[in-house]
C-alpha cells in the first residue's frame, strides 16, 4: 500500500515536472516571438532613424558651405565696392535715377 502511494506522488511530481516544462517552453517561444516582432521593427526604425541622421548631417555640411561661400561673396564684394559714406561737405550721397513719377491727380 505504501508503494502505491509513492507511485501515485511520483507520478504526481512528473507530471507537475512535465506540466512546467511546457509552461517554461511555451513562455520562452511567446518571449522570442515577441523579441523577434520588436527586434525586426527596431531594427526598421533604427535604419530609418540612420538614414534621417545621414541625411541631416549631410544637409548641415551643405549648410555650413553655402554660409561659407555667401561671407566670402559679401567680403568680396565689400572689397570691391567704394564704402558709401558723406561726402565732405556733409551732403547725402545722391540716390541714383529713380525715373519719370506720376503724381496722382486730385481731382
Amino acid at each position: 500500500m505504501d508503494s502505491d502511494c509513492a507511485w501515485q506522488a511520483l507520478a504526481d511530481r512528473l507530471a507537475d515536472a512535465a506540466w512546467h516544462a511546457m509552461w517554461f517552453l511555451y513562455g520562452g517561444l511567446v518571449a522570442f516571438g515577441s523579441c523577434w516582432c520588436f527586434g525586426c521593427g527596431a531594427y526598421g526604425v533604427w535604419q530609418e532613424w540612420d538614414r534621417d541622421w545621414l541625411r541631416r548631417r549631410g544637409q548641415r555640411r551643405i549648410d555650413r558651405e553655402v554660409a561659407r561661400g555667401l561671407r566670402q561673396v559679401e567680403e568680396f564684394l565689400q572689397q570691391q565696392t567704394p564704402a558709401r559714406t558723406e561726402g565732405s561737405d556733409g551732403a547725402k550721397p545722391s540716390r541714383g535715377y529713380r525715373g519719370h513719377r506720376r503724381r496722382p491727380s486730385r481731382g
